[in-house]
């Protein structure tokens, strides 16, 4: 399954590339690996908002966007995934799998696929279960690695998985195919400006 869906991300992403890349003298594929001069953040959770407490997240400009990736996953490893609500120390880490660039008319999309490796499955026994708890992990998730309030994002599309296979939809979430960054804006722009309702 999680084959097929790669596949297919992957003959998408090919034909874009080819339909879309007309020299008209753009960056060359690529160029848009470094993160360049942005402003990341990182999150804590909140109950009620979902996200709170944004705190700067400090790279240079010449980090490339793998190991902007790699340092934003340990971070989520060792803050929010680091133990569960009953204290249980977790592995719970994160791999960059891969990176796509697709050229279109305005500027490359960036799309990663990222591996969340769980083997003691404490993600769905503790941070996927519940309405809020589950919410707020799949906002954690996507806002970290997209940085949805940056224009354009650190990533335009996230494809999460889950010990290398693809996530099937559950009781409150759905983290299965591409998660954009618009799914997360209005949360990341609140915990950023600390906006109350």
């Amino acid at each position: 399954m999680v084959r097929l869906i790669l596949t297919s991300f992957i003959i998408v992403a090919t034909l874009l590339n080819s339909g879309c890349s007309k020299d008209s003298g753009k960056a060359p594929p690529g160029s848009s690996q470094m993160i360049g001069d942005v402003r990341l953040y990182t999150f804590s959770p909140d109950h009620h908002y979902l996200l709170r407490d944004a705190q700067p997240f400090v790279l240079s400009s010449k980090t490339s966007l793998r190991d902007a990736l790699d340092s934003l996953g340990r971070h989520l490893a060792t803050s929010y995934f680091s133990k569960t609500y009953t204290d249980k120390a977790t592995d719970i880490h994160f791999e960059v799998v891969r990176i796509d660039e697709i050229s279109t008319q305005s500027r490359p999309l960036r799309i990663a696929v990222i591996n969340m490796v769980d083997t003691g499955q404490d993600a769905m026994g503790y941070f996927f279960q519940g309405s809020t708890g589950g919410r707020t992990t799949f906002c954690m998730l996507a806002a970290t690695f997209t940085q949805p309030h940056l224009a354009p994002p650190l990533l335009d599309g996230l494809v999460l998985l889950y010990n290398g296979e693809m996530l099937s939809e559950l009781d409150h979430i759905n983290l299965a195919g591409v998660l954009t960054p618009r799914l997360v804006q209005r949360v990341a722009y609140r915990a950023i400006h600390e906006i109350k309702r």
